[in-house]
């Protein structure tokens, strides 16, 4: 028979570890290396932004140091937002941003729901879909820029060529001749120009991360409820309709979890930019921190700071979306 005492000290010890007092403070080590992690990067960034501080400076070696006593204030935030490419950098970054999550949310739902059924070589094509997702930013502008979207070398020169010369062909056939003689060349494009190196990396990266919403999607369909389809069915409920008033309202929370990541990893977008255009007419915010970064070290936290401020106001709306669509 157990003591008294033996029978105390065990309660004790059950009450004790049954407390949250215990769990907390096994949490705190993480806690606390996840805040230095996150929170000294931003300080040191936020005091940056507030003094001079410029490498290689010869006029002023002073600035070379992040010293106290080469406070700004304000100085660098109105260097940045007087700049010539500040706010294009911002308007480009929405419009890169905004047409990549267009296209990938609506490749990647058509393509989820195509898939969404029994075929041979199912497996197969789905792990094909898939696997672009897995290709590295840089080496998939490289292979976008020239071997696809080259105008001379790449499939797009290949297939303007081969296009121009159909034409040219078609134009002695004595039927078709006075038609096709009325028909322009093509030209190809060159999307390392100012005017539509954009474009190019807006399709590389949609064609890079359209295999992540057709992920998401794909899992999503595998639970929706067929009994519905089926009784839509017999009430004369065409293809089209069940897909707007039932896989839709279905996939609403993967959309916007979607929406929500992409929109995070896209804001960030530098290798494409680089190595398609280095920035030529295509400048985002983290290019324009970049450009910064190599000599004016004041100006490019600046930037960043609003970068952060330009984040949290996307987060913001994109959280309280995702929100709303999980208490439908």
């Amino acid at each position: 028979m157990p003591s008294p005492t033996a029978s105390l000290s065990s309660k004790g010890f059950e009450t004790v570890m049954s407390d949250r007092t215990i769990p907390r403070l096994l949490q705190t080590p993480a806690v606390i290396l996840l805040l230095i992690w996150m929170l000294v990067p931003l300080s040191m960034t936020l005091y940056f932004s507030f003094i001079r501080y410029v490498l290689n400076s010869l006029r002023r070696p002073e600035w070379t140091k992040p010293a106290l006593s080469n406070w700004r204030g304000f100085g660098n935030y109105e260097y940045v937002l007087n700049a010539k490419d500040f706010w294009f950098a911002i308007q480009n970054s929405v419009f890169i941003v905004t047409s990549i999550l267009i296209i990938t949310v609506v490749l990647g739902l058509a393509i989820a729901v195509l898939i969404n059924r029994n075929f041979p070589g199912r497996g197969i094509v789905r792990v094909l879909l898939i696997s672009p997702f897995f290709v590295m930013p840089a080496v998939n502008a490289v292979l976008w820029i020239n071997m696809i979207l080259d105008p001379v070398l790449g499939l797009q020169g290949i297939a303007v060529g081969g296009l121009n010369n159909l034409v040219d062909g078609l134009r002695d056939v004595p039927v078709l001749g006075a038609f096709f003689s009325l028909w322009p060349e093509i030209e190809p494009i060159s999307f390392r120009a100012t005017q539509t190196s954009a474009y190019a990396v807006i399709m590389m990266v949609a064609w890079q991360w359209t295999p992540f919403a057709i992920l998401i999607f794909m899992t999503s369909l595998q639970s929706e409820d067929e009994s519905q389809k089926e009784a839509a069915t017999l009430d004369g409920a065409g293809a089209w309709s069940q897909f707007i008033n039932l896989t839709v309202p279905h996939l609403a929370r993967p959309i916007a979890i979607v929406v929500m990541i992409q929109s995070i990893f896209h804001l960030s977008l530098y290798a494409e930019i680089e190595i398609v255009s280095r920035g030529n007419g295509n400048k985002n915010l983290p290019y324009l921190i970049g450009e910064f970064s190599s000599n004016n070290i004041g100006a490019a936290s600046a930037t960043g700071i609003f970068a952060v401020i330009l984040a949290n106001i996307i987060a913001i709306f994109l959280l309280r979306m995702v929100g709303k669509s999980l208490m439908d």
